[in-house]
């Protein structure tokens, strides 16, 4: 494959901080690169300096020939107040300048003659040798074919594109960047204000594109469905990884695990050594202690793996409520004159976390909206049960005063001290000067950070949380996926996120045809029913029911979760073995347990040694089977406990 782009020894400071020193990759033709690091770690600067070379300090950027590079950025400041079809028409402005360049010279030539008209007629075919490289003559057709594609049909070129919701300017962006038939793709965050049809449809596109790819994400679906390689901004360095994102989480797991048992071996053996040359420093045995002192020196240390900052969200234990804890009775949600969702018969009960996915703009925030009371129904009701407490999350931040500083806002709303307030700051990673930073000058992940705090101190036990993960970085949504999953109250969840749905949700509303459809499974099990009614409706088979009415279960529910219908039934005891059985194989087992963890004690000398660590080979595959062993471990251990309570 051809390279596209070469990056050497790329460095970027701003002062005296160090962004990334001694960056260095290439991107060859086909290949889908995914950029990833903590909020902060230099990825998008880094995506500048490709973009525009000078801004970097040091290093070198290579393109190939006349390479053509889309660019999506993160926001929307290169949208001004104009038409979609104005803004299209600018998005190339190289085939703007060369057609009135080849106006020029159109003109020149018609008074020109002899040597004058032949360097006038040189100068045009080089420039119509560039306009045409370019595509300049089905330029228009191009515009319209991929605002078509990315759902803008002509109606609507005349609309103000500055006017436009997130999802539609995104887009818009992401038409600007594919309409010149592009190269090389840099994307900074596409999926950003993209629902979960569009990002779908971005995700075959680019699968399909048959340039290289270079996108900052944090969408962990969309890297796993897109890239095939992953660099990792970590602690100013650039690091490489084969496969999707799910390939870089294991591959990852194994390094740090190599690095720290050879970090701590090292360790150890340096305490041993110091504390031998501190005991014969003098007497019989200093020269052997200067000789090891001097294999000291001459040490190459192993560094310790970088451990990334990040927040550990806890929400508290939920309160008691009623059963049922948002109903909804034919309920129809909207604007007067403008409903958006209509005939919603549903019953969210206590402890269920439920999940509304659906296309921008189908009304999903704005049911939130209803069933807080701060919109009126259009018909029917929303109804809350009795000692529900609502903790409301919303993506637009109300609840944040952008004029306060942080510590001012939170003393306001919860009169506590200021010890205690900078306390639950820090633990959000709101530290030292940051806690007086005025809320508006804050980022969307920074701004998510602190609303997501008060949803801690707000002790609710029913969660509506409209988008809570949008601008958080991975470590960041994997904190709140796990405070999700063990909180014990109720969650009602709007999220493009299809990752967090897959891993929180055991029940998900899908808007369909301006209705609530209930499934009752994560995103997986709704795929799983969605491609079941695609494949059934053609054959003519009727579609099936999954709504839920509030009494009544539908005759055609969809099939449950396991783990929904156990809780459904007592708790039947079941053991393995009968107390005979039991002390019978207990000595065995526990013999092979010891057996094991020697084995495993010995190959975790084998993972420090630092010779094996080097080799990036052999330490994966000792880190492979120390895991493998580590199972087996476990798995005794489970026997072991069976057999214990099989005894009792």
């Amino acid at each position: 494959m051809d390279i596209l782009v070469t990056v050497d020894g790329l460095a970027k400071s701003f002062g005296a901080h160090d962004i990334f020193s001694n960056v260095s990759f290439t991107i060859r033709q086909g290949e889908k690169v995914g950029l990833v690091g903590v909020n902060g770690s230099g990825k998008t600067t880094l995506l500048r300096c490709l973009m525009d070379p000078a801004f970097a300090d040091k290093g070198s950027i290579q393109f190939a020939g006349e390479l053509r590079v889309g660019y999506v950025q993160q926001g929307f400041d290169n949208i001004g107040d104009e038409t979609i079809w104005q803004f299209m028409m600018r998005s190339c402005p190289d085939i703007v300048e060369l057609r009135e360049k080849l106006k020029t010279l159109e003109a020149e030539s018609g008074q020109a003659e002899g040597d004058a008209l032949e360097d006038v007629l040189t100068r045009y075919g080089r420039v119509e040798a560039r306009y045409a490289h370019l595509d300049g003559y089905h330029y228009e057709s191009n515009i319209k074919r991929v605002l078509i594609g990315l759902g803008y049909p002509e109606p609507t070129w005349t609309h103000n594109a500055s006017a436009l919701s997130g999802g539609q300017k995104t887009r818009l962006m992401l038409a600007a960047a594919l309409v010149n038939s592009p190269d090389l793709l840099v994307l900074d965050e596409p999926t950003n204000h993209l629902d979960i049809v569009m990002s779908e449809w971005l995700e075959k596109y680019l699968r399909q594109f048959r340039g290289g790819v270079l996108v900052i994400s944090h969408d962990r679906a969309f890297l796993d469905a897109v890239v095939d390689e992953i660099l990792e901004m970590e602690a100013g360095s650039l690091h490489r990884f084969k496969g999707n994102y799910s390939r870089y989480v294991e591959q990852k797991e194994l390094q740090v695990l190599s690095q720290t048992r050879a970090y701590e071996a090292q360790q150890e053996y340096i305490r041993r050594t110091e504390a031998y040359i501190r005991r014969f420093k003098a007497g019989i045995k200093s020269k052997m202690a200067r000789g090891r002192q001097s294999q000291l020196d001459r040490l190459e240390r192993v560094e310790a793996p970088v451990q990334e900052e990040s927040f550990e969200l806890r929400l508290p234990h939920a309160a008691e409520s009623a059963d049922k804890v948002i109903m909804l009775e034919q309920l129809t949600a909207g604007y007067p004159g403008h409903p958006l969702l209509r005939n919603i018969d549903l019953v969210l009960k206590r402890g269920q976390k439920c999940a509304i996915i659906g296309p921008n703009g189908s009304g999903k925030s704005t049911l939130l909206k209803t069933i807080l009371q701060e919109l009126p129904p259009l018909a029917g009701e929303a109804r809350i049960g009795n000692r529900v407490r609502i903790g409301y999350f919303s993506q637009s931040y109300e609840r944040l005063n952008p004029n306060q500083t942080i510590l001012d806002n939170f003393l306001t709303e919860y009169g506590l001290t200021d010890e205690e307030t900078r306390r639950l700051l820090g633990s959000m990673l709101f530290r030292g000067e940051d806690v007086f930073k005025e809320i508006g000058s804050l980022s969307g992940g920074q701004k998510a950070r602190l609303v997501l705090l008060k949803l801690v101190l707000d002790g609710a036990n029913c969660l509506l949380l409209d988008e809570p993960t949008n601008h958080l970085d991975i470590m960041a949504k994997e904190a709140v996926e796990a405070a999700l999953e063990t909180f014990d109250g109720t969650v009602l969840l709007v999220t493009h996120d299809r990752y967090l749905v897959n891993e929180v949700a055991d029940r998900i509303w899908a808007v369909e045809e301006g209705t609530l459809v209930n499934y009752n499974g994560n995103y997986d099990f709704y795929l799983e029913e969605r491609a079941k009614r695609q494949t059934a409706e053609p054959a003519g088979s009727a579609k099936p029911v999954h709504n839920e009415t509030s009494e009544k279960d539908s005759p055609r529910e969809p099939f449950r979760k396991p783990k929904e219908a156990a809780a459904d039934k007592p708790a039947v005891p079941n053991r393995k073995y009968s107390p005979a059985e039991a002390e019978k194989q207990l000595p065995q087992v526990e013999l092979k347990i010891r057996e094991y963890e020697a084995l495993q004690k010995v190959l975790s000398g084998q993972i420090a040694d630092p010779k094996n660590q080097a080799d990036l080979a052999t330490s994966e595959r000792l880190a492979r089977e120390y895991a493998e062993q580590q199972k087996i471990i476990d798995e005794l251990m489970q026997k072991w406990e069976e057999l214990m309570e099989a005894m009792e």
